[in-house]
């Protein structure tokens, strides 16, 4: 049987982290200079792209491959993990509803997705384990910067927590 760190392993002797460069490089270059305009035609802004992501692979250090590597990984799991939050959360049908007026002016309840109203939430949340990330997979010794504090799982544990009373306390009745 494989296991995920074999799997990884085989993925890794293939190039998979050079792969994820070029494609994150091409990506990007192709992006921008499609929205410029600067060429005619798709045609040539693609192979500008494919040309700049070799020089960039040719050009950068493995260590930056590495983390953009293990950065990929981590973000790629986080997103699953949160397609697996939405699938239970419709399954277990968990749904807000907001009384609203339809075309004949009659009052009806449409159903709001189970987020609705905490978009800045969210989006901190998001930042926070982008950043942890971002953290874990090297990122942060790759820009210059020692390392932080160990913390332990008690730590987290009471910071969580300690936000989640503070969060409660804050909302408004």
């Amino acid at each position: 049987m494989i296991d995920v760190t074999t799997g990884l392993a085989f993925l890794t002797g293939l190039g998979l982290p050079e792969i994820l460069l070029w494609v994150l490089t091409f990506a990007v270059v192709f992006g921008i200079l499609t929205k410029l305009k600067i060429f005619g035609t798709r045609a040539p802004a693609a192979l500008v792209s494919i040309v700049v992501g070799f020089f960039v692979l040719l050009a950068v250090p493995a260590g930056l491959i590495t983390v953009i590597a293990t950065m990929s990984t981590g973000l790629l799991v986080v997103a699953i993990g949160f397609l697996v939050l939405l699938a239970l959360i419709e399954i277990g049908n968990v749904r807000t509803w907001k009384t609203v007026r339809n075309e004949e002016g009659k009052e009806v309840s449409a159903p709001l997705h189970p987020f609705h109203g905490h978009g800045t939430i969210m989006a901190i949340i998001l930042i926070v384990i982008a950043a942890a990330i971002f953290y874990l997979s090297g990122g942060w010794a790759l820009l210059g910067f020692g390392t932080l504090p160990a913390l332990g799982l008690g730590t987290w544990l009471l910071v969580i927590v300690g936000a989640a009373v503070l969060w409660m306390l804050s909302e408004t009745k």
